[in-house]
């Protein structure tokens, strides 16, 4: 019981460091690219940094419905947080939680703030030029990722450990 006690502390210890320095990177990129930068090519027809500020979410849906994409943000940040309170004696998930919130609250504070997200990593693939996107964005796919791989492989322990019984 201690250990599991142990375990969950410095789990959480674990989610307020990850938490505040990617959210504080994300900041501190969003504040660098608005003061700095216009366009820079780095990788000719395949990867430039361009300033964009984007009023809708991923691929433009819902542009300009900021009090629409406020709430569902709020929505997410809740269930971010209680699976995140559920989930905190299992490290990996702690970690791929703590990744989605830094995202999610990064682009929250964004558009609660100023009504928009900077965006700025733009990839060309042949002749498709992907939806410019951010380190938010990146922190909350690699999240979400985690998580299903993590309930994927927990859902496999289970239905093995039933077979071996």
């Amino acid at each position: 019981m201690k250990m599991k006690k142990m375990k969950k502390k410095s789990n959480i210890i674990l989610v307020v460091i990850l938490v505040s320095v990617l959210l504080g990177l994300d900041l501190l990129l969003k504040y660098l690219v608005s003061t700095y930068l216009t366009t820079v090519n780095i990788i000719n027809n395949f990867f430039s940094l361009t300033y964009v500020l984007n009023d809708g979410a991923a691929f433009s849906l819902f542009a300009s419905r900021t009090y629409l994409l406020i709430l569902i943000a709020l929505i997410c940040l809740f269930f971010i947080l209680y699976e995140l309170k559920n989930n905190l004696d299992d490290r990996v998930l702690s970690i791929g939680y703590s990744l989605v919130l830094a995202g999610l609250l990064g682009n929250f504070l964004d558009r609660l703030m100023d009504g928009y997200i900077i965006d700025y990593l733009s990839f060309k693939i042949f002749t498709y030029n992907f939806p410019i996107f951010n380190f938010a964005d990146i922190l909350i796919v690699v999240g979400i990722i985690v998580v299903i791989i993590k309930e994927i492989l927990k859902e496999r322990g289970k239905k093995y450990e039933v077979r071996s019984k």
